[in-house]
């Protein structure tokens, strides 16, 4: 899966040279919290809705109202966005994007085509909805997590066991987190009838020591 499926392409930004109003303005128009910006139709930067706090005057302040807004209209996008921020390619897979976003603790990323043009943004909602189709936690099924031996073919078997039944899988995951030395865990997702899902059930937890179904 990649980036270019989960990304939003309408992208709204604002120039370097507009005001810190322009982008109070936009931000609260759109309601969204981060914004790309451009100067020369290139990405330059990123502003947000944080960034505008802490360039904005405390509410002890002891400036009026109108002052105020005099002071955010002469203050430009430029002197408080973030140069340089961090960028995905559209071609780049979500799993990269989303270590990107862990890993700097950001919540988007402008998304940049080979001519460094930017044509889209994905940010860390697009990433929960990338994981919930993945999983398949958007549709009701069953979810059962099985710790098998860390050894290649290990996940053909388990699943060559449940095919002695009838099931549709809806997705499997495996992660090491929570398994034990030499194991993983394998989450699979699945649709079974009720008798089905006792013999599945049986037939597993006569193989494997860590067995665990989850109903939605």
């Amino acid at each position: 899966m990649y980036v270019k499926d989960w990304m939003s392409p309408r992208v709204i930004t604002v120039d370097e040279s507009d005001s810190l109003s322009v982008a109070i303005n936009t931000l609260k128009r759109n309601k969204i919290r981060h914004l790309p910006v451009l100067s020369d139709d290139k990405l330059v930067g990123m502003v947000t809705d944080r960034d505008i706090k802490r360039a904005s005057p405390s509410k002890a302040t002891s400036l009026d109202i109108w002052e105020v807004h005099y002071l955010m209209s002469k203050i430009k996008v430029k002197d408080v966005m973030v140069r340089k921020p961090y960028t995905v390619s559209d071609e780049a897979t979500i799993e990269k994007a989303a270590l990107l976003i862990d890993k700097h603790k950001i919540g988007s990323l402008p998304v940049l085509d080979d001519n460094d043009n930017l044509i889209g943004l994905l940010s860390i909602h697009d990433i929960f909805s990338a994981l919930i189709n993945i999983t398949g936690a958007n549709k009701a099924g069953k979810r059962v997590a099985v710790e098998v031996p860390d050894e290649p073919g290990s996940i053909q078997v388990l699943c060559d066991s449940m095919r002695k039944y009838t099931f549709k899988c809806v997705s499997i995951l495996s992660t090491y987190n929570n398994a034990r030395e030499g194991s993983r865990l394998v989450l699979l997702r699945f649709n079974a009838k009720d008798e089905d899902l006792d013999n599945i059930l049986t037939e597993l937890k006569s193989q494997y020591d860590n067995v665990t179904l989850t109903i939605d």
